[in-house]
C-alpha cells in the first residue's frame, strides 16, 4: 500500500511538471509569435516613411536624417549614429542622434571631453577603417554585434572622462550586393533596459531595408542632371540589380542553375532565395507590372514583405495571402505582381509552390525527354485582398521523381522575331523537352541560344529570367552570378 501512494504522487508531480513545462512552451511561442508580428510592423512603417520620403524628392542626407531617427525610435536607444564608407573605404559618421559616446580609444584625460557639448564634435569627427575599434569590427566581418554589457567587453574605449556611460549597444552593417557601405549603431536602451535578440533583429531589418534605400536616394541624385526618362530607366535597372541575388544557394542534394538578362527598356522581373530554416528554403519568380522607378519600389516592397512572411510560415499559399494583402493594401489599382513562390525541403526534394497570376511550373524528365506544366489557380498578387485570394491552390512536386523543376517570367515566351512572331510556349517546351537527357546548366545555354537565334538579333524588349531547380546529381557551377553581372553591365 504505502509503495502505491509512493507512485502516485510521483505521477502526480511528473504531472505537474509536464504541465509547467507545456505552459511554458506556450508563453515562449507567444512571445515569439508577438516578436514578430512587432517586427513586421516596424518594417512597414519604416517602408511606408520612406517611401513617402523618397518619392517627394528627399535629398540624401534627409534620408540618411530619417533613419538614424526612425532606428533610434524602433529599438528605444539613447543615441544612434550613422557611418558611411568613403571612395576611399574610410568610414565617416553622416548622423549622430542622442548623446553617442566616442567610440575609439582616445586620451582619455582630454578635458575637453568632460563637456558634453564638446562630445558630439568629437564623435562627428571621427573616422575609422575596416577592423579599427569596435565599430570597424563590424564593418570588417559584415556580422551583426550585440553587446548587453559594456562593462566586461574589452572591445569597448575606456569613456571614463566623457561623462558618457556606455551600458549596452548594437552595431549593425549595411550591406549593398555584397558589399558593406556604413555601419548603424544604437547605444544604451533607455529606462534602464538592456538590449535583446529581438531589438537586434528590429536593427537588422532597418539595416537592410537602409542600405538599399540610401543607394537607391544616391543614385538618383547623381542621375539628377540627365534626361527624366534616361535617368528613370538607369537607376531602376541599378536598383533592380541591388534586389536580384548575385549568388545561388550552395546546397547538398539539389542544384538550382540560372539565367537573367535585363532588356534595355527595364521590366519588373525579380527572383529570390529566402533561407527559411535549416532544411527549407523559400524560392520566389515574379513580375511586377510597372516600369522605372515606381516598379522598383513596387518590388523593393514586395521584396520586404516576402522575406518577412516567409520566415513565419512553411506554407506557400499562407504567406502569398499576407503578402497579396499588404500589397493591395500599399499599392494603386494598376499596380499588380505575378508571382510563383514555393518552399524547397533541401533533405526530401519536396517542393511546394503556388502561382499567383505567374506562368506554368514546368517539370523536365531526363528518362521520358518530355515537359509536364503545372499551372495552379492563383490571382496575381495586388488586385484584390481578402478571402478573393484565397482561390489560391497549393501544389507539390517530388524532385527526387521530377527531377527538374523550371521556372521562368515572360520574357522568355514572348521574344520577338522580325515578323512579330512570338517564341512561345510550344517552342520552348520543344526545346527543353529535346535537351531534357542533358545537364541543367546545358538545357539553359540552349534554350536560349535557340531564344537568340529565333529573335535573330533583335533588342530584348522583356528581361528573361530563367532557372532549374534539380535533384542530384548536382550541376557543377552554377553561371547566374556572373550573367547578373554581365547584364547589369549592358545598362
Amino acid at each position: 500500500m504505502p509503495g502505491l501512494v509512493i507512485l502516485l504522487v510521483a505521477l502526480l508531480a511528473l504531472s505537474l511538471v509536464l504541465l509547467v513545462s507545456v505552459r511554458n512552451r506556450a508563453v515562449l511561442l507567444s512571445e515569439q509569435n508577438a516578436a514578430n508580428e512587432n517586427e513586421k510592423k516596424i518594417v512597414y512603417d519604416f517602408l511606408d516613411r520612406i517611401g513617402q520620403n523618397v518619392t517627394s524628392g528627399a535629398d540624401v542626407d534627409q534620408t540618411i536624417e530619417m533613419i538614424v531617427t526612425f532606428a533610434q525610435e524602433a529599438t528605444k536607444a539613447d543615441a544612434a549614429g550613422l557611418f558611411i564608407r568613403d571612395a576611399a573605404g574610410v568610414y565617416r559618421p553622416r548622423v549622430i542622434k542622442g548623446l553617442f559616446p566616442p567610440l575609439h580609444r582616445s586620451a582619455a584625460a582630454d578635458k575637453l571631453l568632460a563637456k558634453r557639448k564638446y562630445i558630439a564634435d568629437k564623435v562627428m569627427k571621427e573616422t575609422f577603417m575596416a577592423g579599427d575599434g569596435v565599430l570597424g569590427v563590424v564593418a570588417k566581418t559584415g556580422q551583426q554585434l550585440l553587446i548587453i554589457d559594456a562593462s566586461t567587453d574589452e572591445r569597448i574605449p575606456d569613456v571614463e572622462n566623457t561623462g558618457v556611460e556606455i551600458n549596452d549597444l548594437i552595431i549593425t552593417p549595411l550591406t549593398v550586393r555584397g558589399e558593406i557601405t556604413g555601419v548603424l549603431a544604437v547605444v544604451n536602451k533607455v529606462g534602464g533596459e538592456r538590449f535583446n535578440a529581438a531589438d537586434a533583429s528590429i536593427a537588422a531589418a532597418i539595416a537592410d531595408q537602409a542600405a538599399v534605400t540610401y543607394d537607391l536616394v544616391k543614385l538618383y541624385k547623381v542621375k539628377a542632371e540627365q534626361q527624366r526618362l534616361e535617368q528613370e530607366l538607369a537607376l531602376a535597372r541599378a536598383f533592380q540589380a541591388i534586389l536580384i541575388p548575385t549568388q545561388t544557394p550552395d546546397l547538398e542534394k539539389v542544384a538550382i542553375t540560372g539565367f537573367y538578362r535585363s532588356a534595355l527598356e527595364v521590366g519588373g522581373d525579380y527572383f529570390d532565395y529566402i533561407p527559411i530554416d535549416d532544411t527549407h528554403l523559400g524560392i520566389a519568380v515574379a513580375d511586377v507590372s510597372g516600369k522605372g522607378i515606381p516598379g522598383a519600389l513596387v518590388m523593393s516592397m514586395v521584396r520586404a514583405t516576402l522575406r518577412a512572411e516567409a520566415r513565419l510560415s512553411l506554407s506557400p499559399k499562407q504567406v502569398l495571402q499576407r503578402v497579396n494583402d499588404q500589397t493591395a493594401q500599399d499599392t494603386r489599382d494598376s499596380v499588380f505582381i505575378t508571382m510563383t513562390y514555393g518552399v524547397l525541403d533541401t533533405e526530401t526534394g519536396i517542393f511546394r509552390f503556388c502561382r499567383a497570376g505567374h506562368e506554368p511550373i514546368l517539370c523536365c524528365s531526363k528518362d521520358l525527354r518530355s515537359v509536364k506544366s503545372y499551372l495552379p489557380e492563383g490571382i496575381a498578387l495586388g488586385i484584390v485582398a481578402g478571402e478573393t485570394f484565397g482561390v489560391t491552390q497549393e501544389m507539390e512536386i517530388d524532385l527526387a521523381q521530377e527531377q527538374s523543376v523550371v521556372l521562368y517570367t515572360d520574357g522568355v515566351i514572348e521574344a520577338v522575331n522580325g515578323a512579330g512572331e512570338e517564341y512561345g510556349e510550344r517552342r520552348f517546351h520543344e526545346a527543353l523537352a529535346s535537351h531534357s537527357e542533358q545537364e541543367p546548366r546545358k538545357i539553359i545555354d540552349e534554350v536560349i541560344h535557340d531564344i537568340e537565334k529565333f529573335t535573330s538579333g533583335l533588342p530584348q524588349h522583356d528581361d528573361i529570367t530563367l532557372f532549374i531547380v534539380s535533384w542530384k546529381p548536382a550541376v557543377q557551377g552554377n553561371g547566374i552570378d556572373q550573367l547578373v553581372h554581365a547584364a547589369a553591365g549592358r545598362g
